[in-house]
């Protein structure tokens, strides 16, 4: 119910004042409002508030009542002036009535249309009271749909002039113009959308393809900038309102609907993008509204304004656009197209769409605070354009170029010279980058994901341009001294003394590097791994402050930033670097630079960097254990070690592989909750510290690793569940525990890795948030039942596949099966020794040939997955093993060849071949032609310059000897490959021990040249050039002692 409907019921009841009953029932319902405060207050209009009227206020109801009875019946056009008169003073006095003018506005409705259809003349100052009386007492959709009544019945009586035989000498239009211009004054959403939905309007029928509308004044580029500029001041949230559905049928299809149009969820950027359609369709009849320089800057400050809103609210209930990030990460792009269209208009010789310095400013800190990934690029390339813009150009050989011509012009507008074509032509606004805007671009560069030398080297350049147009500011301001500038003292003897570093607000505008700059830089390079480059950077910065540019200081985080590079170098020099490095800094600061005193960054990343050589150097841990010592002894807060710096000590005990790492990652937890407890808050366990123990856990040679790691998780998850969020598990906790398991081959390993994988699916059913299961999560299950030896192994590991495949068809990508996923099942049926595994391997690597067919490249098999079916027909016993091993091999190598990469064999693939013709049973004729197919296997070996026999291809090839060969009548053939087997120098221990065992007694000594009984000789008793190659791995070049022996 309305509130006058609700008004009249009260007054009716109460049966007081005979003036007031016909006051109600004369008032008809009025508008109601869509928010809730107008709700309540058209809720409070009782009784009381009727008596509060004034008896002027009573006195205009009974006369609108009177004139409205009067010319109820009237047919349009009958009126007399006097009666014309009466409405529009009638009007006029509900406009300026007082607190109660709401309760007429219907009725103002109704006459303003009477005074329309009747002609009368509604002038600006008339049409301005209304506008601005309905913007006071509708609200939303209903204010719209006034408006947009206002207009049709405008159009109708436009329309019915123009039939008018009497009058078609005369022209009567509608005034779209001033009508969106008084709207626009409002400053509210619903008279901004009201005014763009007329303007919409106007043009459709301007345009209209039958019978377009012949305006006198069409809207201009100054129209639509009216209707930008009351969107940027509108008040509340910027947003277009819904029409109700009562107007619908008052209005055009067109505009039921609210704006028609759709480019973008801002509304100013949604305008000018209709403004650059409706151009673009016919750029010579639309001139008149082609966006310019004022329509282009208030859509990228309404951008900018909407992500600044987003990054403080973004905690808030609201769903709509304004909360969407997926949407907020593309409002840098929206900036960046409208001044890329800017710059080409204005190429194009449309000068009046020049950005100047504040929108390239606006632009570049819209993208600097963007989360996309092509910002970077955006604000390269218009940090370019200004460089550009401003006649600075980089030659090919590096040099860099200044046209103080342009340099020299003033920040503000200065006329254009000449025009477009001519060389000499200057850009009418100093665009010149200043500091701020080349550290927004330098801050992108190093948050990429990518950085590389290039990357580091486009860097060094704008740092190099800085420098240059630092060294001409300077050079100008020498000249030309500024007499009132706080940076220009006066001498004793009168000469004026100008700072060229200066200090203050002329630091952060001109275009000088200062800390920040170097400091981004240095973080380029450490990104970039280059370590060395960042130490030259570093000691510049040192020495360009120790000649007095105290704007390039380096401070602590400066020196950690090189100190990170070193650590995540792979350079022999970085731990004697890191050292030096950190002494600096306690030099340095001992000497008065407290600015650069080594903090408790500092120091972790000295323990990271010691945590690169523990797995040369044994000794790191404890190092890294006496530096936390001190750190945890020292008085001085900055250097305390907090949260991290223990991480990265567990860390370390976990590269170096010592047998105390487990035992010491139990207790560096153990620790930080101590020190938690005792009020060191920055050593709070976090998930993290808790994944790194558990690594260090898992990766333990101990044979409870697994045991205890679990033991871990489940203290983790019982923190967590008693409140601590710090230390919410997550997948890869769980993942690393699995991994555990596999390791240790344990019966059990599959079972306990299975159960993990339930409690994943339990946690993420109840809300927690990164721990459900994913791919990796279900292939080291899948993995730890293959190394648990089950004879139910191959029919679990089936079934999570199976459950896995299941989760891919619902559309849950994450736990999609892959190559390895098939893989690791396969193995799992060739331990659980089923008589049906090869069966089941083979029908494995059909389905996913078939996957991969289907698009799924993913699950395209592998080198590994047949090397795994190789190792299911060699544990398959098949009588004819070495033809279906033959089959696979030739397979693989008809893939290779027509241009699959991904299954080209490898050295394992030829082992694993090998071993497995060395198991061909049967008749004498079936075993020379399993060793035939070895001899061909180790002549592809030794033509395939991309194969190198490792460390298991001789032993396997002498078992084939073995198995497949009679001593007595193949000698010769063994000798042959044993003189192969010595120029090769791969006489390992295992291999010597083992054709000792079969080869006769008098054949070795006679290759040794001893006569001592051979059963006697180690390894080491060996010729040097047999033993040369047999500690190198696998495809690595031979060592000194192997080049020395050939």
């Amino acid at each position: 119910m309305s509130r006058d409907a609700q008004s009249c019921s009260s007054l009716l009841v109460s049966h007081h004042h005979a003036n007031v009953s016909e006051i109600c029932r004369f008032i008809s319902i009025q508008p109601t409002s869509t928010t809730p405060e107008d709700r309540s207050k058209n809720n409070n209009i009782t009784i009381d508030t009727m008596q509060q009227l004034t008896n002027d206020e009573q006195n205009l109801l009974q006369h609108t009542q009177t004139l409205l009875r009067d010319i109820s019946g009237r047919s349009i056009g009958s009126l007399t002036y006097d009666e014309v008169t009466q409405i529009s003073n009638c009007i006029e006095q509900w406009i300026t009535s007082g607190d109660h003018r709401y309760i007429g506005a219907k009725h103002v409705h109704e006459l303003l249309q009477r005074l329309i259809m009747e002609r009368a003349d509604i002038g600006r100052t008339h049409l301005e009271g209304v506008i601005r009386y309905y913007n006071d007492v509708y609200h939303g959709g209903q204010f719209v749909d006034q408006i947009v009544s206002i207009i049709s019945s405008m159009e109708r009586a436009c329309a019915d002039f123009a039939q008018d035989e009497e009058l078609e000498e005369q022209q009567e239009e509608v005034p779209y113009k001033i009508i969106i211009s008084l709207l626009c004054t409002c400053y509210t959403a619903h008279a901004s959308t009201a005014a763009e939905l007329i303007l919409h309007r106007f043009e459709m029928k301007l345009q209209d393809a039958q019978c377009p509308l012949q305006h006198s004044n069409p809207p201009t580029v100054e129209t639509y900038n009216a209707i930008l500029t009351s969107w940027a001041k509108s008040s509340g949230r910027r947003k277009h309102v819904k029409m109700s559905s009562s107007s619908s049928s008052s209005s055009s299809s067109s505009t039921s609907s609210c704006i028609p149009y759709f480019h973008h969820p801002n509304v100013t950027s949604n305008l000018v993008s209709q403004m650059l359609q409706l151009y673009n369709a016919n750029p010579t009849k639309m001139e008149r509204i082609r966006p310019d320089f004022l329509s282009f800057n208030v859509a990228i400050s309404s951008l900018t304004r909407e992500q600044h809103f987003w990054k403080n609210n973004n905690n808030s209930d609201d769903d709509d656009y304004m909360n969407n990030q997926t949407y907020h990460r593309t409002i840098g792009k929206a900036c960046f197209d409208h001044l890329q269209t800017m710059l080409t208009f204005y190429r194009q010789g449309y000068h009046a769409c020049a950005p100047d310095l504040i929108t390239f400013s606006t632009v570049l800190m819209t993208l600097g605070r963007g989360k996309d990934r092509e910002d970077e690029i955006r604000a390269m390339k218009i940090l370019d354009e200004m460089l550009h813009l401003c006649g600075i150009e980089v030659e090919h050989h590096g040099k860099i170029v200044l046209n103080t011509a342009i340099l020299d012009l003033p920040t503000t507008f200065t006329e254009v010279y000449g025009g477009w074509d001519r060389e000499d032509q200057l850009y009418q606004y100093n665009v010149l980058p200043r500091n701020k805007h080349f550290n927004v671009v330098l801050a992108l560069m190093a948050q990429s994901r990518r950085v590389t030398i290039d990357t580091l080297e486009r860097a060094r350049r704008y740092v190099d341009i800085m420098e240059q147009l630092g060294h001409y500011e300077i050079q100008r301001l020498l000249d030309n001294p500024p007499i009132d500038d706080d940076d220009v003292q006066q001498s004793e003897e009168g000469h004026l003394k100008v700072n060229p570093f200066g200090e203050g607000e002329d630091s952060r505008t001109n275009s000088k590097p200062d800390a920040i700059t170097y400091n981004t830089l240095l973080k380029i390079a450490a990104k970039a791994g280059q370590p060395m480059v960042a130490d030259d950077i570093l000691q510049e910065m040192i020495t360009k402050s120790s000649e007095g540019n105290i704007q390039v200081r380096p401070d602590n985080t400066s020196f950690n930033t090189v100190l990170l590079a070193w650590s995540k170098s792979r350079n022999n020099k970085a731990q004697s670097r890191v050292t030096e490095l950190l002494q600096s800094m306690q030099d340095m600061a001992d000497n008065g630079h407290e600015h650069v005193r080594p903090d408790h960054v500092s120091m972790t990343t000295v323990i990271n960097t010691l945590a690169q050589s523990a797995k040369k150097n044994r000794n790191t841990p404890s190092q890294a254990e006496a530096i936390i010592e001190r750190m945890e002894n020292n008085k001085e807060t900055a250097l305390r070690p907090d949260v991290v710096t223990y991480t990265s000590l567990i860390k370390c005990w976990m590269e170096s592989g010592a047998l105390r790492a487990a035992s010491r990652a139990e207790e560096i937890i153990e620790k930080l909750h101590k020190r938690h407890e005792d009020g060191y808050f920055e050593c709070k366990p976090d998930t993290m510290a808790y994944n790194v123990a558990l690594n260090a856990i898992a990766k333990c040679k101990g044979d409870d690793s697994a045991q205890r790691a679990e033991a871990l998780l489940e203290r983790m998850q019982d923190r967590f569940m008693a409140g601590d969020l710090d230390v919410a598990p997550t997948a890869p906790s769980f993942v690393t525990v699995m991994s555990a398991w596999a390791r240790s081959n344990h019966p059990t390993g599959g079972t306990r890795a299975e159960a993990l994988l339930h409690k994943m699916h339990e946690l993420h059913k109840s809300g927690v948030e990164n721990v459900a299961p994913n791919t990796f999560a279900y292939s080291t299950c899948i993995l730890a039942w293959s190394k648990s030896g089950q004879r139910i192994a191959g029919k679990r590991a089936q079934n999570l596949l199976k459950e896995m495949e299941r989760c891919r068809d619902e559309g849950l990508e994450d736990v999609k099966p892959n190559a390895i996923t098939y893989t690791n099942v396969m193995e799992a049926w060739i331990a659980s020794k089923q008589p049906d595994a090869l069966e089941k391997v083979e029908a494995i690597l059909e389905h996913m040939i078939t996957q991969s067919n289907f698009g799924d490249v993913d699950s395209a098999p592998t080198t590994t997955t047949f090397n795994v079916l190789l190792k299911a027909i060699r544990h398959s016993g098949h009588p004819e093993m070495h033809r279906k091993a033959e089959e696979v091999l030739n397979h693989m190598k008809t893939l290779y060849a027509n241009g699959d990469d991904r299954v080209k064999p490898n050295i394992i693939t030829y082992n694993t071949f090998i071993t497995t013709c060395a198991r061909t049973g049967g008749n004498e004729r079936n075993r020379r032609n399993a060793f035939s197919l070895v001899l061909t296997a180790l002549k592809e070996i030794n033509e395939d310059k991309d194969l190198r026999a490792d460390a298991y291809t001789w032993p396997a090839i002498w078992q084939a000897c073995q198995c497949l060969l009679d001593v007595k009548t193949d000698l010769p053939q063994m000798n042959s490959l044993f003189d192969l087997t010595v120029k090769d120098g791969a006489f390992n221990e295992l291999l010597f021990n083992n054709i000792r065992g079969f080869l006769p007694a008098s054949y070795l000594q006679k290759k040794l040249n001893r006569k001592d009984d051979v059963k006697t000789l180690t390894v080491h008793d060996l010729p040097p050039q047999w033993t040369c190659n047999v500690k190198l791995g696998r495809l690595r070049k031979p060592t000194k002692r192997s080049a020395k022996a050939k």
